[in-house]
């Protein structure tokens, strides 16, 4: 009787994180795969850093920041309802994470002259911004003058490119809330661009309704 084929192991090669959808890849981290994680960092530690950035600017602070939102992604992923939602969450933890350093920042420098971000003022500009990169400072500059939620249900509506329903989840609230938070946001954002031509310019044509 012939021996039974054996099957070669080494052949066989674990499916890559990095082609698992993201509810694969959250029931992962929920069960404690280690390369789960890291694949989440890895496949949306750039995003993040752009909604850290938005919310709070060019800041020294943000390296930190980003770190704390994967870390309370980790500590809590077993709350998502919706894995298929796993970015939107995460940009909700960012945001909810900036708004908190921001109330901090407020709270701590108080005796300060700040800006309604909680970080010093920057230099005014000497004359309108001329291009998309002096035009995005201006816009950082005027979401400083925008109220906490509305801010940040107007950097994930326009600047991350979510749905108003993305929105509600990644802030915990209903949609109906998040699309008038993103109404007052964008309402906001063109009533103090149009001291600023050449940013109203810029960010008009984007705006579109929620």
């Amino acid at each position: 009787m012939s021996a039974r084929p054996q099957i070669q192991s080494e052949r066989i090669v674990e499916f890559p994180r990095s082609r698992l959808t993201d509810a694969e890849l959250h029931r992962a981290v929920v069960a404690g795969d280690a390369e789960a994680v890291a694949q989440v960092w890895t496949r949306y530690v750039a995003d993040v850093h752009n909604v850290v950035r938005r919310c709070l600017g060019s800041d020294s602070a943000s390296d930190d920041l980003i770190q704390e939102v994967f870390l309370a992604f980790y500590r809590n992923a077993e709350r998502l309802k919706n894995p298929s939602m796993l970015r939107s969450y995460l940009f909700g933890i960012a945001a909810r994470t900036c708004a908190f350093e921001l109330r901090t920042r407020r709270r701590r420098f108080r005796w300060l002259h700040v800006t309604s971000t909680g970080a010093l003022p920057e230099a005014q500009a000497t004359e309108s911004p001329v291009g998309p990169r002096d035009s995005l400072r201006a816009l950082h500059r005027i979401l400083a003058r925008v109220r906490e939620l509305p801010r940040m249900a107007f950097i994930l509506r326009y600047a991350e490119d979510l749905s108003p329903q993305e929105v509600a989840i990644a802030l915990g609230i209903s949609e109906a809330k998040a699309r008038r938070a993103i109404t007052e946001g964008r309402a906001r954002v063109l009533e103090l661009a149009r001291i600023e031509p050449a940013l109203l310019a810029y960010v008009e044509p984007r705006l579109e309704d929620a």
